[in-house]
């Protein structure tokens, strides 16, 4: 914003505005920086205001620890935000929306977890996406009495009636250099998002829904934050029409967040990636308001940081995560996951059965990683997890699969039925043209998530079995 020089010498202004454009041009990397400019609390001698956000976990807790390179996990952001509160206590930390992947009883295991882990980091709000609405209105509710969290909405009408403890902004005080500033956090869902209609709730458009409130928090704020669940040009819609934002944090289905911020007029967006395997720390100088109609005068540096093997895992979050195991576990959902025949209506015989007529290829799966997947699982104690259990065992989803290791022993390991399919019908007819092998089986588990460094060619050395003789001479 403008403000009244008017009764200021006119070389004091001249003064004024060189030393502001030599910051401006100083500090011009900073405003989409990876790492990059210099630091605004060196360069400024304005109070500065840390702000730390995640989002769009999607499930994911923690890698799933199959290989090597892996990025995320709560454990590990805890340790970094723990690095950066030994710079600032007062960091702002936001969760843009989006904990649970799918529905079910692991999900609201996961979702429980992810927000008790949110709580042990102090984190001030988390936006409502639309993953989080298809858990159900009644498990948010309960969800929203329990947590430490403010859960935040800024467009999602009817949520007066029930239980759901949902604001649709909150006020964070930030006391720095003996100045207090108000910082207003608001978050939307877009409605393209949302696939199902949900009873009384009315997810609005948020150019609209803003409106007002950006009305109400004017005066009453000295830096607006929206969080915003939308694609980036939606986000960008809103930043052209309500230049009031001075910082709008979004992106969904964004894989590498470095490489989507940017600023519209005075508003920096920044975004947040995926699967909680970045975090993005933001730090922003700024002159506070003088009336009410000011703008404020800031300077931005946006920060994204990979969560890789340079963090190590926190003790709280890893003892949380372990109470997480253990309630899988106890709740037996391993016994509860849904099963269906397989789409080609043969069943699974199990590795033993494979071992009588093909000894010596038996011998040689005995030596490869496949044959002890399952013991990776017990030596990580992941073994009661579905998901986890489903690429290390034979056809855990299907009715003549994988149950338990004392129902069916056979069904253990990565195993001949993993990767060449049921085998019922070879086994009775030894028919020639059964199990033939393509990349496309490997990638089911040795998906990017899992596997990152996946190339099938070398993968395939290390597993690949030796030919058989012929039978009978010829």
């Amino acid at each position: 914003m403008i403000r009244n020089f008017s009764k200021i010498p006119v070389l004091i202004i001249i003064v004024f505005v060189f030393m502001f454009l030599a910051l401006s041009n100083q500090g011009c990397n900073d405003h989409y920086g990876n790492e990059t400019g210099k630091d605004p609390d060196k360069t400024l001698s304005l109070p500065v205001i840390h702000i730390v956000f995640t989002g769009e976990e999607n499930g994911y807790l923690e890698p799933c620890g199959c290989s090597e390179g892996q990025l995320g996990g709560f454990a590990k952001r805890q340790t970094l935000i723990n690095q950066l509160r030994k710079k600032d206590q007062d960091l702002i930390l936001l969760s843009m929306g989006d904990l649970p992947g799918k529905v079910g009883r692991q999900e609201e295991i996961k979702m429980e977890t992810a927000l008790e882990a949110l709580g042990l980091m102090d984190y001030v709000a988390h936006n409502i996406g639309e993953k989080d609405l298809n858990m159900g209105i009644d498990f948010l509710g309960y969800l929203s009495q329990i947590s430490n969290i403010e859960f935040i909405s800024s467009n999602i009408t009817g949520l007066a009636t029930r239980a759901l403890n949902i604001k649709p902004y909150v006020v964070k005080e930030i006391k720095t250099n003996e100045t207090i500033f108000k910082v207003g956090i608001l978050g939307i869902v877009s409605p393209a998002l949302i696939e199902n209609e949900i009873q009384d709730l009315e997810v609005m458009d948020p150019v609209l829904s803003l409106k007002p409130l950006l009305s109400d928090l004017n005066d009453k704020t000295d830096l607006l934050i929206l969080l915003s669940h939308a694609e980036m040009a939606e986000s960008v819609k809103i930043a052209e029409e309500y230049p009031e934002l001075e910082l709008i944090i979004s992106g969904h289905m964004v894989d590498r967040p470095d490489l989507y911020h940017q600023k519209v007029n005075n508003t920096y967006i920044a975004s947040v990636g995926e699967k909680g395997k970045y975090v993005g720390n933001i730090s922003i100088s700024l002159q506070p308001k003088q009336t009410s109609e000011d703008n404020n005068s800031f300077s931005t540096a946006i920060e994204t940081i990979a969560l890789d093997e340079k963090f190590a895992d926190s003790s709280d979050i890893a003892m949380l995560l372990g109470i997480y195991q253990q309630r899988l576990q106890d709740e037996e959902l391993l016994a509860q996951v849904f099963k269906s025949d397989h789409p080609s209506n043969l069943s699974f015989t199990g590795n033993d059965d494979c071992a009588l007529c093909h000894n010596s290829i038996f011998k040689h799966w005995e030596e490869t990683g496949h044959a002890s997947a399952y013991e990776t699982l017990v030596n990580a104690e992941h073994e009661y997890d579905p998901e986890c259990v489903a690429c290390h065992v034979i056809g855990l989803n299907y009715f003549s699969g994988f149950e338990t290791t004392e129902l069916t022993p056979e069904m253990k390991g990565v195993g001949c039925e993993s990767c060449h399919g049921p085998g019922s019908d070879h086994k009775d007819t030894q028919s020639q043209d059964y199990g033939m092998v393509s990349v496309e089986n490997c990638e089911i588990c040795h998906n990017p998530e899992h596997s990152p460094k996946f190339e099938y060619k070398e993968y395939w050395q290390k597993i690949k079995h030796p030919r058989e003789e012929k039978q009978g001479g010829d």
